[in-house]
């Protein structure tokens, strides 16, 4: 296997980016101002240079005053989440927020990972690569999606990198990569039109390539799974084999079986590769006018919040409770990392570039959620690790009938694995660390490079 190309680039002493004042001001050099780097700049060649996060006070105390100056929505008595983010968790939340949260907490814990910043396609890359200290490890591209961040895997870097420590088996170590999409948290966000999931699988093939693995793996959850799609179709030499956090086309939303006699059930839900719910408004409004939400999410922290924790609630595996999942800390430092980088519109652009394809506007968002294939099919070794509560269908329950979803998964990909979890959601990695990280070795470990 080889090895990590060592040429890093380091030009002397560790300098600041330039720093933005207050949120109001920034800007596309926002990003660059919320950590330090060795070097002048990534975009020095094809230089891969060490980066620090490091959100400059003046960003923290405008937050703080904000928070202080929240103003809420009204709400009908005993609605729960029906309408939305609930307002009394929502109070909650932001009363937490303000007065205990320790971002600088957070930002040392995320700090304990080796991040780097390289320069593709004009844009500054941001991404962790934790390295095992196992010989032999695998490389493993971690790929998340909307709205998530590099947290969701935070809980697995330790038992993949170094999983003897932590009850599995040394020769099941990976070399980890886990990068910010562009418009995403600490990369550059895109100035131009066209970064759909397809050319964000180029970046991704480039920086494996300068990275120095010539054989790789990867999982992808949320649009990872389609960037991930794409990955496998362009880069099939270099990717050895595609984990899917629930493979398009298999078994989301199968409604389960009649008992005889029993009434006729309601009309069939839309066919899996297009899971259909009461709650994609936001897919609407985000392929179609991310720019009108995206001042909203740029100045109001509450609205970010109120945003992105609709969706955790919504696709979570819980019994009406959050926390019995996620930590406030966890909950917030995932908001947290679209405030301070000001991506709350630049990562919505992602489903209108999906959505516009030459120039007309698809009908749905999911027909091109995922390629047109050739010939019809993924080539490359394909495994399926399926969670119930991927997305909001709670009132469907799942099927657990995994040969009707390989066959329906095949129609897609080469599957020649298919797990179906009793517990999870959409972001696994951080709900289920142990059972995800199972998976992932389970599958990998019979995947040759």
């Amino acid at each position: 296997m080889a090895r990590v190309n060592r040429r890093l680039t380091v030009f002397g002493l560790v300098v600041a980016l330039s720093v933005v004042g207050v949120r109001g001001a920034q800007t596309q050099r926002a990003s660059k101002s919320l950590g330090t780097a060795a070097g002048a700049k990534a975009a020095s060649g094809e230089a891969i240079v060490p980066f620090k996060i490091h959100v400059p006070d003046s960003v923290v105390a405008d937050l703080k005053q904000r928070l202080q100056r929240a103003r809420f929505a009204d709400e009908i008595p005993e609605v729960g989440w029906d309408y939305g983010t609930n307002l009394a968790y929502l109070k909650e939340l932001v009363t937490y927020w303000r007065d205990k949260y320790d971002w600088r907490a957070q930002e040392r814990r995320l700090n304990q990972y080796d991040q780097f910043k390289t320069n593709i396609d004009g844009l500054d890359i941001h991404f962790i690569h934790q390295r095992s200290k196992v010989p032999n490890a695998k490389p493993l591209l971690l790929l998340n999606g909307w709205p998530s961040s590099i947290e969701e895997y935070t809980k697995v870097i330790g038992p993949l990198t170094d999983p003897a420590a932590h009850g599995g088996r040394a020769t099941d170590a990976f070399h980890v990569v886990i990068p910010s999409m562009p418009g995403y948290g600490f990369s550059d966000k895109p100035r131009e039109r066209g970064y759909n999931p397809e050319r964000m699988a180029g970046v991704w093939v480039k920086l494996m390539a300068r990275l120095g693995y010539t054989r790789y793996l990867t999982h992808g959850s949320d649009w990872g799974i389609a960037v991930a799609t794409h990955l496998a179709l362009k880069d099939p030499g270099h990717l050895a084999a595609l984990h899917l956090a629930g493979c398009p086309g298999g078994l989301i939303g199968q409604p389960p079986s009649r008992p005889a006699g029993a009434p006729p059930p309601p009309p069939a839900p839309a066919p899996p590769a297009a899971p259909v719910s009461a709650n994609l408004g936001y897919q609407e409004i985000q392929t179609t006018k991310p720019q009108t939400l995206g001042h909203g999410l740029s100045d109001s922290p509450l609205g970010l919040a109120s945003w992105i924790i609709d969706k955790w609630q919504s696709w979570t595996d819980h019994d009406g409770d959050l926390e019995k999942v996620y930590t406030k800390d966890q909950l917030l430092t995932n908001v947290m990392i679209y405030w301070v980088t000001n991506s709350g519109a630049s990562s919505a652009r992602l489903y209108y570039e999906s959505r516009h394809v030459d120039g007309r506007l698809l009908p749905t968002f999911f027909e091109n959620f995922l390629p047109k294939l050739p010939e019809g099919h993924v080539n490359v070794p394909t495994g399926c690790g399926t969670f119930p509560s991927q997305y909001d269908r709670r009132d469907i329950p799942i099927s657990t009938n995994t040969a009707a979803a390989r066959k329906a998964a095949e129609s897609r990909y080469n599957v020649v694995y298919l797990t179906i979890s009793p517990h999870g959601g959409h972001f696994p990695a951080l709900e289920q660390p142990q059972v995800w990280a199972d998976d992932i070795r389970a599958f990998f470990r019979d995947r040759p490079l």
